[in-house]
C-alpha cells in the first residue's frame, strides 16, 4: 500500500469488506505491505479502516480475518508490490478468512481466465475461495466452505450482486 493511494475507492472498498466481516463475527487484521514515505500516517491507515494491524494478532483460535494490501496484486512471484497464492495460504494457518487486493492483471489475457487461474492454484494449494470482480478485484480465501460462503451470503445480502462474486468453474 503506497500513501500516494491512501483514501482512494479502493480504499473505500477494502473497508466495505472489513465492515461486512465484523459484521458477521470477524476480527479484521491488515497486513498492509507498506511502500513509499508514509511519513508517520501509517495509523491513519488502520483507523480509516476500522482493522488492526496483523502484528496485534495474538489469538490463534480467535474469529479472524486478514487483509493483505499488496501495492498492484496476486503475482506468481513475492516482492514488494505483489503476494504470491502460497504465501496466502500459509496466512490460512492462522487466520480463518484471508483476503487480498488484486490489480495484478495482464493485458491479452482474459480476466476471467486469468482469476480461474488463481482460484485453480489456490484449490491445488488446499484453499477455496472467490473472486470480487469489479473495477477493484479481490480474492476472498479459506479453508473452511462453511466460513467463505457465510461471507459469501452476507455480502449478497447487503445488497452486492452475486455475478459480482466468481468461483472456481473446475470445482
Amino acid at each position: 500500500m503506497n500513501p500516494k493511494w491512501f483514501g482512494d475507492s479502493y480504499d473505500i472498498v477494502k473497508k466495505f469488506f472489513i465492515d461486512a466481516l465484523k459484521e458477521i463475527g470477524y476480527e479484521v487484521y491488515v497486513e498492509p505491505m507498506f511502500t513509499g514515505d508514509w511519513k508517520g500516517a501509517e495509523q491513519q491507515f488502520f483507523e480509516f479502516l476500522g482493522a488492526k494491524r496483523n502484528d496485534e494478532y495474538a489469538e490463534p483460535h480467535q474469529r479472524s480475518a486478514l487483509l493483505v494490501d499488496p501495492d498492484t496484486g496476486i503475482g506468481k512471484k513475492a516482492s514488494s508490490k505483489h503476494v504470491t497464492i502460497s504465501s496466502i495460504i500459509k496466512e490460512l494457518e492462522k487466520y480463518e478468512i484471508v483476503f487480498s487486493f488484486d490489480q495484478s492483471f495482464l493485458r491479452g489475457i482474459s480476466s476471467e481466465a486469468r482469476m480461474q487461474e488463481k482460484l485453480s492454484a489456490l484449490h491445488e494449494l488446499g484453499g477455496i475461495g472467490f473472486y470480487y470482480d469489479s473495477h477493484a478485484r479481490f480474492l476472498f480465501t479459506a479453508k473452511n466452505l462453511t466460513a467463505l460462503n457465510t461471507l459469501r451470503e452476507k455480502l449478497i445480502e447487503i445488497g452486492l450482486p452475486a455475478a459480482r462474486l466468481v468461483t472456481n468453474k473446475a470445482i
